[in-house]
């Protein structure tokens, strides 16, 4: 009868229907993936994967991996380490496993490891601009510390008594790489380095 075909062609197309989609996942699934991982490769491997920060150093972000699409979200591993850009150097610090899942309520994630931050760190120490000379140009007038021997006349007077009168320079560099710490609480960093005073000579020396 009419009822009994249409219950049976009802089952068939559900049960059909069902088979097809589960078909199409299987096969067009791994298919799309195998297209887009192939084009999103072809396109960056043809890309600059490196960016001049300043005249010091550039960013490098060279693909550790080839990007690939899986069932929660598309993935692109790349270097992300800061070089000095006359001397190119590994650095040293150890480097961080990045996670392996995403948070599916968020559009992009973009991991950033202690490692890169300390590449930067140890670029810009090799580079040797982490130095400042800082002079009596560089003190605000309402700062009442003249930068000169007269104002150590009475704490160090063998100081003035050699160089009398003289302006002061004071040196400030660091020592080592400034490093980083990335925790649950928020990015530290520390940096170490010494303080020198110059006294300006009348040549232009120190």
């Amino acid at each position: 009868g009419k009822m009994s075909d249409i219950y049976f062609y009802n089952l068939f197309n559900h049960a059909t229907a069902s088979a097809v989609k589960a078909a199409l996942n299987d096969q067009l699934c791994p298919l799309i993936s195998r297209e887009l991982n192939s084009d999103i490769n072809s396109i960056l491997s043809s890309l600059d994967l490196t960016t001049n920060i300043d005249s010091f150093c550039y960013i490098d972000y060279t693909l550790v991996e080839p990007p690939f699409v899986d069932n929660d979200a598309f993935f692109v591993n790349g270097k992300g380490e800061i070089f000095n850009r006359q001397a190119p150097e590994e650095c040293p610090s150890p480097k961080q496993e990045l996670p392996a899942t995403v948070n599916k309520d968020r559009m992009v994630s973009l991991w950033v490891t202690e490692y890169m931050l300390n590449t930067a760190g140890f670029a810009y120490q090799t580079t040797g601009m982490l130095q400042y000379n800082l002079t009596s140009h560089d003190i605000p007038s309402t700062v009442p510390i003249p930068m000169d021997t007269g104002f150590f006349k009475t704490f160090i007077p063998p100081l003035y008594e050699a160089y009398p009168d003289r302006n002061l320079t004071l040196w400030i560099r660091s020592t080592e790489p400034v490093s980083f710490e990335v925790a649950t609480d928020g990015v530290s960093g520390k940096a170490e380095g010494v303080i020198e005073w110059l006294v300006n000579m009348e040549d232009g020396s120190y």
